[in-house]
C-alpha cells in the first residue's frame, strides 16, 4: 500500500446517515493521495452526495463501498456508480 496505489473495501448498511462515515473515509484518502485541498474538497462533497442517494434502503440490505488510488487517479466505488477524480488535479 502505498499513496499511489491503493485499495479499501468496506460494507455499509443502506443507511443515508451514513454518508458521513463513507465521506470521512473518503477525505482521509484524498489527504493518503496527496490530492489538492481544493480538488479533494470538491471530490468529498460529490461523493457524499452520491453516497446519500446510494444508501436509502433497497432491494440489498447493504452496499460496498471501494476507495481506490491507482492509475494517478481516485476512484470511489458505490455499489454500481463510480465517480473518480486525478490526484494530481
Amino acid at each position: 500500500m502505498t499513496p499511489a496505489a491503493f485499495t479499501f473495501k468496506l460494507t455499509v448498511p443502506r443507511d443515508p446517515a451514513l454518508a458521513d462515515v463513507v465521506s470521512d473515509l473518503v477525505e482521509h484518502a484524498v489527504g493518503y493521495a496527496g490530492m489538492n485541498e481544493e480538488a479533494g474538497a470538491g471530490f468529498v462533497t460529490k461523493v457524499k452526495a452520491a453516497t446519500v442517494a446510494e444508501l436509502v434502503p433497497g432491494a440489498t440490505p447493504n452496499c460496498l463501498v471501494v476507495i481506490a488510488a491507482a492509475g494517478g487517479e481516485l476512484r470511489v466505488t458505490l455499489g454500481s456508480q463510480t465517480m473518480s477524480q486525478p490526484i494530481s488535479a
